[in-house]
């Protein structure tokens, strides 16, 4: 187990040294775009697209990390979980981790579908001279690696629960 999670600190650490880097790159190209079209009327259209596309990539690595088992942090479906006694509000968890598993693991396979497809068609992005499906690869990354946090946070339930009933 301990192989696990060092797994998902490892992909945690990769995730958010992206975000800081993405989120500094996005506010220097948002400030200087924002002064080059105040103070020179002059606008490179590169940034607008990068800007857009970097929000995206980051808006898909915020929910990746958030997810982590080791500090929960992630949005939870919670409500009967604050209602439900010890032994069952356990079992809810185990029930919720392993459902948004399967779903993230799910979507993965629709998310790695349109890649293929969007690289078979072969649309590129035009002021970033990137291919569409390469800034379109990030969702079926991030959900498979939202995929593994949540089925981690389901075996860790597992074990906690059985364990509980060991003693």
């Amino acid at each position: 187990m301990k192989i696990l999670y060092k797994i998902e600190r490892f992909l945690y650490n990769i995730e958010l040294t992206a975000i800081v880097l993405l989120l500094l790159a996005l506010s220097v190209f948002a400030f200087s775009q924002v002064v080059l079209r105040n103070l020179f009327s002059y606008s490179i259209i590169w940034m607008a697209v990068f800007n857009n596309m970097a929000l995206l990539v980051l808006a898909m690595l915020g929910a990746s990390v958030a997810t982590c088992s080791f500090e929960r942090r992630h949005i939870n479906i919670d409500l009967f979980q604050g209602i439900l006694k010890p032994p069952y509000n356990k079992y809810l968890s185990v029930f919720i981790n392993l459902t948004a598993s399967t779903a993230c693991l799910l979507f993965f396979f629709f998310a790695a579908h349109y890649v293929f497809v969007s690289k078979t068609v072969g649309k590129v992005e035009g002021p970033i001279y990137t291919p569409e499906w390469v800034i379109a690869l990030i969702f079926p990354v991030c959900l498979l690696s939202m995929s593994y946090k949540f089925f981690l946070g389901f075996l860790t339930d597992v074990i906690e629960i059985r364990t509980q009933k060991k003693q």
